[in-house]
């Protein structure tokens, strides 16, 4: 029952999956050298509030820099740093249903090149995986014939540093890219891997790369609904691109319109 979803929740899950992506968009927005990551979860809160949310489906996660690569990073206390990459992976309980999305992007609002490379191989990691997506494949299906793609992808690319190279290298090879139900719960019960896929199925893809010599993570995040002819992903308006995420970055957000202010204290 909690495998394959109604109608009735699909709508749910979608409404949570729009708010959290609403939330995410609008901590992009806030985004700039300087704010704290706990800034950023403020923005998004205020976000799923007003849209009618409960509250947090789980604490997000919010990294600048290497914060990123502690994986569930929770503590959001560090400030924001010119030129560091920030990751945010967070959704709201709404009617007692929620979402997981993730995106990362630039602090400064510009990717520069080392970044561009890996993020687009993220990138092209998801659009691979949402290709395969339909009913009756299982998830090895999926992720064999996502890999194939993204073999062909490497051909003739080139990275700046031979670390980023290994790290995509051994990217094609992993196999967490295609992960795990959502519903009630972020990890929702029931099982996508090795079964066959059906309509109604809901659970997200999660491409990622490690350098573990720079402490470096960079992943997405979206959420795919199997249906009767192939797969939606209800997080695709969520900007991911180079080109929309740098554009949504440069509007002014919740933090510039309503920053913080230093109160005094009076004894």
């Amino acid at each position: 029952m909690r495998l394959i979803k109604s109608p009735k929740e699909v709508d749910l899950i979608r409404k949570a999956t729009q708010i959290a992506g609403l939330g995410i968009i609008e901590a992009m927005k806030s985004t700039q050298p300087g704010v704290y990551e706990y800034q950023l979860d403020a923005a998004a809160k205020y976000i799923f509030y007003m849209q009618g949310a409960r509250g947090d489906a789980y604490p997000a996660i919010i990294g600048g820099g290497t914060n990123a690569y502690m994986g569930h990073y929770f503590y959001k206390t560090d400030v924001l740093k010119e030129g560091d990459l920030v990751l945010m992976d967070y959704a709201p309980d709404y009617r007692y249903y929620t979402s997981d999305v993730t995106r990362i992007w630039p602090v400064n609002g510009k990717f520069n090149e080392e970044q561009k490379e890996l993020y687009n191989f993220v990138i092209a990691y998801r659009d691979a995986l949402f290709k395969y997506i339909k009913p009756g494949v299982t998830s090895n299906d999926v992720l064999d014939k996502a890999a194939a793609d993204m073999k062909q992808y490497l051909v003739g690319k080139k990275f700046v540093k031979p670390a980023h190279l290994k790290a995509v290298q051994e990217g094609v090879q992993f196999r967490g890219h295609f992960q795990h139900p959502v519903g009630m719960a972020v990890h929702d019960v029931g099982r996508v891997h090795g079964v066959k896929l059906k309509p109604g199925m809901v659970f997200t893809i999660d491409p990622m790369i490690w350098i573990h010599e720079e402490r470096l993570y960079v992943r997405i995040e979206d959420v795919a609904l199997v249906t009767e002819t192939g797969v939606e992903n209800m997080s695709a308006f969520v900007p991911s691109s180079i080109e929309d995420v740098e554009r949504t970055i440069k509007e002014k957000g919740l933090i510039e319109l309503r920053p913080a202010i230093a109160l005094p204290i009076k004894k």
